[in-house]
């Protein structure tokens, strides 16, 4: 049986969007500065679907941090190499970064872990987060962006 969302609940997954796009934009920010991007301007002016696996300026694989990055379609998956903390970044537009995909959103909560538990609320990933996004939608706490991506209104 899974458990069931409380109203304390809800308030900690808001809070943990709060983190996510925290974390999105820093490592979106990271990006910008630690790599050699050839559309800089572009990008710098927010057009951040142009962003590409460009070279780590100081050599190396990863940001600053231990972030492994890798940029496909409108996404950049950024990995922990050390803590195994996994996002999966909306680009297109500056605030397209605060984008979350139910999945990603999951998989976000799984890799992190001291927030990990929270997956007991979610006994199929995709499906009962999306219905939770849903809940928050019809609340207006989230918006709905396309396809499955919602962002927090605040």
């Amino acid at each position: 049986m899974m458990k069931s969302i409380t109203q304390e609940i809800t308030e900690e997954l808001l809070a943990v969007m709060d983190m996510y796009q925290r974390i999105a934009r820093q490592l979106i920010d990271q990006l910008i500065l630690e790599t050699d991007q050839p559309d800089r301007m572009e990008i710098l002016a927010g057009a951040y679907d142009m962003l590409t696996n460009a070279d780590v300026i100081h050599g190396g694989e990863e940001l600053t941090g231990n972030w492994f990055f890798d940029v496909h379609g409108e996404h950049c998956m950024f990995q922990n190499t050390e803590t195994g903390q996994t996002l999966e970044v909306s680009l297109g537009s500056p605030e397209d970064v605060g984008n979350m995909d139910p999945y990603f959103f999951y998989n976000f909560i799984k890799t992190t872990p001291e927030i990990a538990y929270l997956t007991a609320y979610f006994e199929n990933p995709f499906k009962d987060m999306l219905d939770f996004f849903e809940r928050l939608q019809a609340q207006h706490v989230l918006i709905h962006v396309h396809g499955v991506e919602y962002r927090k209104v605040l």
